[in-house]
């Protein structure tokens, strides 16, 4: 009986990691290095937990259907503000930015960053892996933190959450776990927790979108009114929701919003009142 026929290993991948040196002769000394762990390995070094985008897009995902994700910004409470958002998986960082000012009603005067943590070992200790900005001239510069922040425009929603490489020590996947956290305006420290829900139904944009001109991105759900620019945190917006709230409020907190507020309203301030129909007719100007 003829034997079976050994099966062949896999050839290892010739991209180039745009992470490592920039020297020429590179491929003798990653041979002469020894095999790194998974990232699931709590003994990782730092400097070699995580691959370059261009090494990890061995993506399972079907194109047609979008991420849904669930944001909610958790410092505003009565209401908590929310945002149910369907996007594409091939969405940059940078992109999903856009989209998240727009979701969430803010006015682009402040710094951001996305911050990404997934359980490590056997206890699932959430561990930062990456950290994403927008950087000046795509420069990504060390600067000391651990992980060494990235550029938003070279990474998209499905580097981050069909990497492999990220899965438990058991070998299961981590894309329920995996925590993506938005923060903007370092000073006032809004922080949106992102959960990533699963896939879109396909025709749910035909259905909501309004048929053959559906919009790639899309709002489905969500409440609480945008937050305001400059408000002073969570004890300033709860103080400016209390000045429209009772008849005799601070009557300067509710004239500064109305005049000055750099997402403020001339109208005034319903902490419940939104409108998606606007989200969703400005998220039409996201290009996808």
């Amino acid at each position: 009986m003829p034997k079976a026929a050994k099966p062949k290993s896999r050839a290892a991948s010739s991209r180039t990691n745009p992470l490592s040196s920039k020297s020429g002769n590179t491929s003798k000394a990653a041979a002469e290095q020894p095999p790194t762990e998974s990232i699931a390995n709590e003994n990782v070094p730092q400097e070699k937990a995580i691959a370059a985008p261009a090494q990890i897009h061995d993506i399972e995902a079907d194109e047609e259907r979008n991420y849904l994700f669930t944001v909610a910004m958790t410092l505003s409470n009565d209401p908590m503000i929310t945002r149910v958002l369907s996007v594409p998986p091939s969405l940059t960082f940078a992109k999903f930015h856009r989209v998240l000012q727009i979701a969430f009603g803010w006015a682009g005067c402040h710094m951001h960053t996305f911050n990404i943590e997934v359980p490590v070992g056997k206890r699932g200790i959430p561990m930062p892996v990456l950290i994403l900005q927008s950087t000046l001239d795509g420069d990504e510069d060390d600067l000391g933190f651990w992980p060494n922040p990235q550029n938003e425009k070279n990474w998209t929603l499905c580097d981050v959450f069909e990497r492999k490489e990220w899965e438990t020590e058991d070998g299961t996947k981590t894309t329920a776990q995996i925590q993506l956290r938005y923060e903007y305006d370092m000073g006032d420290g809004w922080d949106h927790q992102i959960v990533l829900l699963g896939r879109a139904e396909k025709g749910l944009h035909d259905v909501l979108g309004g048929g053959g001109d559906a919009p790639k991105i899309l709002c489905i759900g969500g409440e609480g009114h945008p937050c305001a620019e400059d408000c002073g945190s969570a004890p300033g917006w709860e103080d400016l929701k209390d000045a429209f709230k009772k008849q005799k409020g601070d009557r300067s907190r509710r004239e500064w919003y109305k005049t000055m507020c750099a997402n403020g309203d001339p109208k005034g301030l319903d902490p419940y009142k939104w409108d998606i129909l606007e989200v969703n007719d400005q998220l039409r100007t996201v290009e996808v």
